[in-house]
């Protein structure tokens, strides 16, 4: 755990981990008092017993050009295997006749004078269409292709992750190359195929050893191509965790034999994010198209923060997090192309919460792009400006730590997302913990609030934690409704709230409104329903202590705050969702400050920032503010480190000494 300790009044305050973000917490009175602690401890130690065994969650695996921070990604679709797959789907403009030529730019998409575009864009990594769910003769067309074009992407410095589907089939052409595979579709309980989309794909079996040899035998071909990663899609709900868990572990096994460094991620959508746990990369195409719109009566802000806050935890610190933002505020993806400074937007949001946005051309964006259209050519370079500001400035964005004093338990229904963005509306940081991870003490320990909205099932083991946390460490405990009914496992008649006596209630007697126990040190609070997020917000305030870093308060402007432990620096990014022009935004910081540096990627007429100091710490004055602006902030020379231990990675029980590496402690007099 890291801390900060003040020694003119000897107080302390741990600072933790686990979800996206960072932003906090110093005792008034003290030069400095809390800088956070490596965002992947918290998962460290909460990684479950039944996933220590798999060889795929090892985190020393993971390549360091896959480190959160060290890649810029881009979903590149193509090919011909593609274009016939968008034209079997009916996708818009994916037909013959059509005047637009998408199908003619998507076969043609892995001519070698495409990666030109990728260079442009300043991507680094990129997946492409390896399997679809043609017949391997079919595809094997593609995977020339490909062969030529993965080489020439390494010799550009720029990687690559094979895309392929868990399970589709175009079972025309899978019929006539492999009729044996009739017996590898996913059958409905009458017996009928499992469609992805009628008429043209079936789903298949992930279970069927037929099917799992065929995808190993693709697989195997696009290791020995030399791919860095694999992306795999349509891992839907109805296959199951633990036959998606199995189909995973045997692709690993496969493809880490080629390459002990490859990475696995998965397209999860809501529902199943948190089977990212299954694998050593983590992605989902959810995001939405972030902006300030005002097509509404009252203006309003569209937000994925909660979306990768969530993300981010999941990948516990160690896997690499990628998202695309699918959903366009008005349109398809595939049809409609984002303006050239919302995709500078939406690739801040991401940086800012220790992800990567996943570049989507395929449709008219890449037939453009393909045909060298100035419009779409514009806004590549637009890409280009806030991918290569990132690639320059690559330094500030590794190996981020928390300072948030808040932290949202959850369990793995991924409900909580839509309040978890709303919540972040509220200019709120906090990170995110799971009900399947070990609740360590020291983990516990840094934070003032945590809240379990509906958590379940939740562990003996998580209620003795939180209770020991509330009435030893003065934590503030908020449960809503029925967090903590449930255990794992079957239920008996008898089971009541885990955490019934330290809340006060059972099941056969519910609050109806909200009930607030003193408990030891602590405070444990009820909740019958979820409230609004102003509310949840204004809750949460109560039970804080002042920031570290308070950034003034601006309806449109966003900050988040992570600290890099080996060069003693505050990273504070602000990002500003109406893109207009802010002027002198005051930060307050609690801690004495020795230089400020200010980097964006905007044209900035004015970037030296004004710092004053005053009683308890500075203020910085930031001067100017577009879309994105990086406040690099170095704590006074007065700062010392020092090691104490740590936990990392895959770690099981805090006694084991495998799992220790070495952390510091700060220091201020």
């Amino acid at each position: 755990m890291r801390f900060l300790t003040c020694r003119k009044c000897e107080s302390r305050v741990a600072s933790t981990p686990s979800g996206s973000n960072p932003g906090r917490s110093l005792k008034a009175g003290c030069v400095l008092v809390a800088l956070g602690l490596l965002v992947s401890l918290a998962a460290a130690g909460f990684q479950g017993p039944q996933q220590r065994s798999r060889p795929i969650l090892n985190p020393a695996n993971i390549p360091p050009w896959f480190q959160t921070g060290m890649f810029r990604s881009a979903r590149w679709d193509g090919g011909p295997i593609e274009a016939e797959k968008g034209e079997l789907t009916g996708w818009p403009n994916f037909t013959p006749d059509s005047p637009l030529h998408v199908l003619q730019a998507t076969r043609n998409w892995y001519n070698l004078k495409t990666i030109r575009f990728l260079k442009i864009a300043h991507i680094n990594w990129a997946w492409v269409t390896w399997s679809n769910g043609f017949s391997p003769v079919t595809e094997e067309k593609q995977w020339r292709l490909l062969r030529a074009y993965i080489k020439a992407c390494h010799e550009n410095n720029i990687r690559v992750a094979a895309y392929f589907s868990i399970g589709n089939m175009f079972w025309e052409d899978m019929f006539e190359h492999l009729p044996q595979s009739i017996a590898w579709v996913k059958r409905m309980p009458d017996g009928s195929p499992w469609f992805y989309s009628r008429p043209n794909r079936y789903m298949a079996d992930i279970t069927n050893p037929g099917w799992v040899a065929l995808q190993k035998e693709r697989v195997t071909a696009a290791a020995r191509a030399g791919v860095d990663a694999f992306w795999i899609d349509n891992a839907f709900s109805y296959y199951g965790e633990q036959n998606v868990g199995n189909f995973i572990d045997a692709i690993y096994a496969v493809v880490s034999k080629i390459n002990p460094h490859i990475v696995i991620m998965s397209n999860y959508n809501r529902s199943i994010y948190t089977w990212a746990r299954l694998q050593n990369g983590v992605t989902t195409e959810d995001g939405r198209e972030p902006g300030y719109y005002t097509d509404r009566a009252t203006p309003y802000i569209v937000t994925n923060a909660g979306l990768l806050r969530y993300n981010y935890a999941i990948g516990e610190g160690w896997r690499p997090v990628s998202v695309e933002d699918g959903q366009r505020h008005v349109g398809t993806r595939e049809a409609t192309l984002m303006a050239s400074r919302k995709w500078q937007l939406a690739i801040a949001e991401c940086a800012m919460y220790h992800t990567s946005l996943e570049i989507f051309v395929e449709g008219l964006f890449l037939r453009d792009l393909y045909f060298h259209d100035p419009v779409a050519l514009r806004q590549l370079r637009a890409i280009g400006v806030y991918n290569g500001f990132l690639e320059r400035n690559e330094k500030y964005y590794t190996k981020p730590e928390s300072l948030a004093e808040v932290a949202i338990l959850s369990d793995t229904t991924d409900s909580i997302v839509p309040a978890l963005n709303r919540l972040s509306l509220q200019h709120l940081d906090y990170d995110v913990l799971f009900n399947y991870q070990r609740p360590h003490q020291s983990v516990l320990d840094h934070y003032k609030v945590i809240v379990a909205p509906n958590t379940n099932p939740l562990s003996e083991a998580w209620d003795t934690a939180l209770s020991r946390w509330v009435k030893e460490k003065g934590g503030t405990l908020v449960a809503v409704q029925d967090a903590s009914l449930f255990r794992p496992g079957p239920a008996g008649g008898d089971q009541d709230f885990g955490l019934g006596d330290l809340l006060g209630i059972t099941k056969r007697a519910i609050p109806r409104e909200m009930q607030v126990r003193r408990q030891g040190k602590g405070l444990a609070i009820y909740l019958p329903k979820l409230p609004t997020a102003a509310e949840m917000a204004a809750l949460i305030r109560q039970h804080m202590t002042k920031e570290a870093v308070e950034v003034e308060p601006r309806p449109t402007v966003f900050s988040n705050v992570a600290y890099q432990a080996k060069d003693r620096r505050i990273v504070l990014h602000l990002l500003n969702y109406k893109q207009d022009l802010q002027q002198d935004i005051h930060v307050r910081v609690r801690f004495a400050v020795r230089r400020v540096e200010i980097l964006s990627p905007d044209a900035l007429s004015r970037s030296q920032a004004v710092v004053r100091s005053m009683a308890g710490g500075a203020e910085i004055i930031v001067p100017e503010l577009h879309t994105y602006d990086l406040v690099v902030i170095y704590p006074g020379e007065d700062v010392s480190i020092s090691s104490i231990p740590r936990y990392s990675g895959v770690c099981g029980e805090e006694s084991d000494p495998s799992c220790m590496d070495s952390r510091r402690r700060l220091h201020a007099p």
